[in-house]
């Protein structure tokens, strides 16, 4: 048996923020499963979720890395 990560599964529009319900942006696979977060909820616990997620999939660019 062989296990595919979907790293580029698109964010469907019925996925929703696990913290306060708004469409969610941003999908990080952890070791014990999938969270959603809103463009707010992802900046506001960007650190914490970078550093324990296995992926991090913004397709939006929410966390607009590099960039001042």
């Amino acid at each position: 048996m062989s296990t595919t990560l979907e790293t580029h599964r698109p964010i469907e529009v019925v996925e929703r923020c696990d913290k306060c319900g708004a469409q969610a942006m941003v999908r990080a696979t952890l070791v014990s499963g999938e969270l959603y977060f809103c463009g707010h909820h992802a900046r506001e616990t960007a650190n914490k979720l970078v550093s324990q997620a296995i992926v991090v999939y913004d397709p939006s660019g929410v966390f607009n890395y590099g960039r001042q």
